[in-house]
């Protein structure tokens, strides 16, 4: 990890307790979308606490052979620039079909204008896209997601 990561979670780690300490599982940075404006602005939902959950492709994660994330790693979100912005906590890891994505998970992700349906929309276009540019599958209302919950706990 990045030394700026590293001194940023130890700022962090110094508001812990030795008990808090040892139940840290693990630490990684992490960033939202793909192009400079949502990354920055998802960095920004997350440190306000509006956002406190994502949603990806569970298919990718075999394809680009990385582990589905895990309930007590904390992430560093990062910008586009790559500053450390604030850090989290994976509360909740859970699977669901893209057409079964409940409300309630769609606002949690705390973007665009709050609804359901702009949910939907903009991440139908986004994994549409995605899925089929970058890996060669395709994407709809049957494709399983990792829906990832989480709480602010640093900024």
């Amino acid at each position: 990890m990045d030394k700026r990561y590293e001194e940023y979670f130890q700022a962090y780690a110094n508001t812990l307790s030795e008990s808090q300490l040892t139940e840290i599982i693990g630490v990684e940075t992490t960033y939202f979308c793909n192009d400079e404006y949502n990354t920055n602005e998802c960095a920004r939902l997350v440190s306000i606490g509006k956002k406190r959950a994502t949603c990806s492709v569970k298919e990718t994660y075999r394809i680009e052979d990385e582990d589905i994330p895990k309930v007590g790693t904390y992430q560093i979100v990062i910008d586009w620039e790559k500053n450390p912005v604030c850090i989290v906590k994976i509360t909740n890891v859970d699977f669901c079909q893209f057409g079964q994505v409940s409300p309630e998970f769609a606002e949690s992700e705390g973007e665009g204008d709050g609804t359901y349906e702009w949910w939907y929309k903009a991440h139908n276009d986004f994994f549409s896209k995605d899925c089929k540019s970058a890996y060669g599958i395709e994407f709809n209302d049957s494709t399983e997601l990792v829906l990832v919950t989480f709480k602010l706990v640093y900024k």
